[in-house]
C-alpha cells in the first residue's frame, strides 16, 4: 500500500499541472473572433434570459432553451480564456428534458 501512495501523489501533482490549450480562432465564428467582454457579456444574459422564459412555457420550447445554454457555456469559455471577468454573469437555469 505505501508504494502506491508516491503514485496517487504524483497524478495528484499531475493533474494541478494541466494547461488550457490556447484559443483556436479557425473553430469560431466571425462573431466571436472580435468579441469583447462586453459583447460576449452581453450575449449571454440575453442567452440565459431567454432560455428561462423557454422553460417557462410548454415542454415544445426546452431543445431551444438546452442549445442556448449550450452556446452560454461556449461563450463564458471563450470570455474566460480571453481574460474576461466573468464571476458577476448571472446564473443559467438547469437543462430540462
Amino acid at each position: 500500500m505505501k508504494k502506491l501512495i508516491p503514485v496517487f501523489a504524483f497524478l495528484f501533482l499531475a493533474a494541478c499541472t494541466i494547461e488550457e490549450p490556447p484559443i483556436n480562432y479557425n473553430d469560431l465564428n466571425q462573431g466571436d473572433k472580435t468579441a469583447s467582454c462586453q459583447d460576449l457579456q452581453e450575449e449571454y444574459a440575453a442567452n440565459t434570459d431567454r432560455a428561462s422564459a423557454l422553460y417557462g412555457g410548454n415542454k415544445a420550447g426546452y431543445g431551444k432553451a438546452n442549445d442556448l445554454i449550450d452556446r452560454n457555456i461556449s461563450v463564458q469559455e471563450l470570455a474566460e480564456r480571453k481574460g474576461c471577468d466573468t464571476v458577476l454573469w448571472p446564473d443559467q437555469p438547469r437543462k430540462q428534458y
